[in-house]
């Protein structure tokens, strides 16, 4: 069943005994809000108290910003869901609240977020507020520390996403640095992007990364957390959208939120405040990390998920210049010139994090790069 802003008043109605938010007879008005490229979201609210209100999340089974042309598993809302459950006994609050799963029709019921807005927006319009990198930080060293391995095995068999952990492995790692359809960029980056292609040393450590990426199984990973996947009020965030979740390298979270901070970096170029705003947010979404995951007693791997942290930053930096899916913090710079500095400085700084990430040992020297 493919719902539509049509037929979801009825689909929830005659699921009103499990999800237990509307009244029986109330009159629901659905409209679609997602943009994001592989599912379809609405908003739901009652006509009679419009804050009374859900999402509604359904998952095709292919790409929807592409088609039926282009198959995907809907298992992925099955991750996405177990993912939630995990957060919300963990870290209650860190994410909006499921209230109903459907397996067979891949849809999820979940809390409406009404007031938050999406964390890029923020950084974009250069509002970059310390608490939500800390808050992010303490988040991830939580639920890190306590789906490792040795102390809950459970979570390996219940996290193997692989079909959507294989999609992340060729367009972060592999695709961005080939001659491929998805790829798009700058002009006046085609000098940079071929000799990049032909880098021996950038290539071996790319190589070695994807194989960490694929083989490594340290805990529970959101596997798509840029700050896109972050939505804020205030002082609180709330991370959303896990059908990349699986069990992996913990270190590919913090890589790639602090590569969406980088890139907000480079986007802010002139603004001096700004990017001093943006170093400290990478220090503090570190340090909050390592205290809380330091808090169970387990410190020998934290060196480990700081490098290839430090490897996964540099390779979602390239890719989101270079790649498949770019970022409104540098595609929406207007001016031609300025954008292009951007990008060529942003570039210069993941290909020297991808070949450095092993001998960068400190948030601080990581910030010195940029």
């Amino acid at each position: 069943m493919e719902l539509n802003k049509d037929t979801i008043p009825r689909y929830l109605q005659e699921r009103h005994a499990d999800i237990a938010l509307f009244d029986a007879d109330a009159e629901l008005i659905a409209e679609e809000i997602g943009d994001g490229n592989l599912n379809f979201v609405y908003r739901v609210f009652d006509a009679a108290d419009p804050r009374c209100s859900l999402i509604i999340k359904q998952a095709p089974p292919y790409i929807k910003i592409l088609g039926p042309a282009y198959p995907l598993t809907t298992q992925r809302l099955t991750y996405e869901c177990r993912t939630l459950e995990v957060y919300h006994q963990l870290a209650a609050g860190a994410a909006p609240a499921p209230h109903y799963f459907d397996a067979e029709n891949a849809v999820i019921v979940m809390e409406d977020l009404g007031g938050y807005h999406l964390l890029r927006d923020a950084l974009i319009a250069g509002n970059v507020n310390p608490a939500i990198p800390a808050q992010i930080g303490t988040f991830l060293g939580r639920v890190h520390r306590e789906t490792r391995a040795e102390q809950a095995a459970h979570y390996r068999k219940h996290f193997d996403n692989t079909e959507m952990q294989a999609i992340t492995a060729d367009y972060v790692f592999t695709l961005p640095f080939t001659e491929h359809e998805t790829n798009f960029y700058t002009p006046g980056l085609a000098d940079k992007v071929a000799q990049l292609k032909t880098d021996e040393a950038f290539l071996q450590k790319a190589r070695a990364l994807k194989s960490i990426f694929l083989t490594e199984q340290l805990g529970v990973t959101h596997g798509d957390l840029h700050t896109g996947s972050v939505m804020v009020h205030g002082d609180s965030a709330k991370i959303i959208d896990a059908e990349f979740a699986f069990y992996g390298p913990v270190g590919f979270d913090i890589g790639l939120f602090w590569a969406n901070y980088c890139l907000s970096y480079f986007s802010h170029t002139g603004t001096a405040a700004v990017q001093a705003q943006l170093k400290t947010a990478l220090v503090r979404t570190w340090e909050s990390y390592a205290a809380e995951f330091k808090a169970g007693g387990k410190t020998d791997t934290l060196q480990h998920i700081f490098h290839t942290a430090a490897g996964f930053a540099g390779m979602e930096v390239l890719r989101r210049l270079i790649g498949a899916a770019h970022v409104k913090d540098i595609e929406g710079i207007l001016d031609a010139q300025r954008k292009l500095q951007a990008e060529t400085a942003a570039l210069e700084f993941g290909v020297t994090l991808v070949k450095q990430y092993e001998s960068t040992a400190t948030v601080t020297e990581l910030c010195a790069l940029l």
